[in-house]
């Protein structure tokens, strides 16, 4: 991973440090985002499905 600044220890670092910087972040962005979406559509089904389980009764 590419850092920001050019040191050999962490002496003298300071301040909010970008982890994200130099890595593939919109990649894992979309993989969080579809894995929602695959949530949601897999609650709502089984929510469908519990649902007219019990208006059967």
């Amino acid at each position: 991973m590419e850092a920001p600044f050019d040191v050999t220890s962490w002496d003298g670092i300071t301040g909010a440090i970008y982890a994200g910087y130099g890595s593939v972040e919109g990649l894992w962005i979309a993989v969080c985002l579809a894995l929602i979406v695959v949530a949601i559509v897999f609650g709502w089904r089984h929510e469908e499905h519990a649902y007219k389980a019990t208006r059967k009764r």
